[in-house]
């Protein structure tokens, strides 16, 4: 509940406040177009750098390999497969080439993802994302009845990374961008506020940035 520094009085947020879902989908697509896009200009320059030294070391040797047994075996493509699964050395490089290039994207990721979905924010007087000042909607802290402050845009940005991103990623590849998003829309339709796990973990909820604007309009009024 949010008390003006005037008169200390309690004011309710309108209770029409939740946008139409068709904005959080618009509002969660233009965000994940766009952390898609930097995920991708940031990992060619990654993947470019000595960061990726080791990566490209494993990868080196197991293309030798899978050459070594081509040449041996030649289009007997079961033949090889057989090969490689029972060359421990094959399976070793293969693993380590893989957890580098994971920890690479990762790291690709997180760059892309904190500056849209943690440096706008955190700049914007709303807290939004480029996606939903697009929308004209916003973080509100239920709790508290205000804005999201920076401390829970941050928080809701660990929960996103972790959850919606590394985890998922693990399994998904680069096709968690477009499962993502659904999952998203899965996880508001099956409640009344139309909250993510994400939402609910960091206490907020999506609202109409117009039916915050009259609050906050009256606070600035009284001082």
């Amino acid at each position: 509940m949010l008390r003006t520094k005037a008169s200390g009085q309690p004011i309710e947020l309108e209770p029409n406040s939740k946008p139409y879902l068709l904005k959080r989908i618009i509002s969660d697509g233009f965000d994940t177009v766009a952390v898609l896009l930097l995920f991708l200009a940031i990992s060619a320059i990654v993947f470019s750098t000595p960061l990726a030294s080791g990566y490209n070391t494993h990868y080196r040797n197991c293309v030798k390999v899978r050459e070594s047994a081509a040449e041996q075996f030649g289009e007997d493509a079961r033949a090889i497969n057989e090969s490689l699964q029972n060359n421990a050395y094959y399976r070793d490089e293969y693993f380590a080439a893989n957890l580098h290039s994971y920890l690479l994207k990762l790291l690709s990721g997180f760059l892309a993802e904190a500056v849209v979905l943690l440096a706008v924010p955190l700049l914007s007087r709303s807290r939004g994302t480029p996606g939903k000042l697009l929308t004209k909607i916003m973080p509100f802290c239920e709790k508290k009845q205000t804005r999201a402050s920076r401390l829970t845009v941050l928080g809701r940005f660990v929960f996103i990374f972790i959850i919606d991103s590394a985890f998922i990623y693990l399994f998904a590849g680069i096709y968690t961008f477009l499962l993502v998003p659904v999952i998203r829309l899965i996880e508001m339709l099956l409640n009344k506020k139309n909250k993510t796990i994400c939402d609910a973990l960091t206490g907020i909820m999506i609202i109409e940035q117009i039916s915050y604007d009259g609050v906050d309009k009256f606070q600035e009024e009284q001082l």
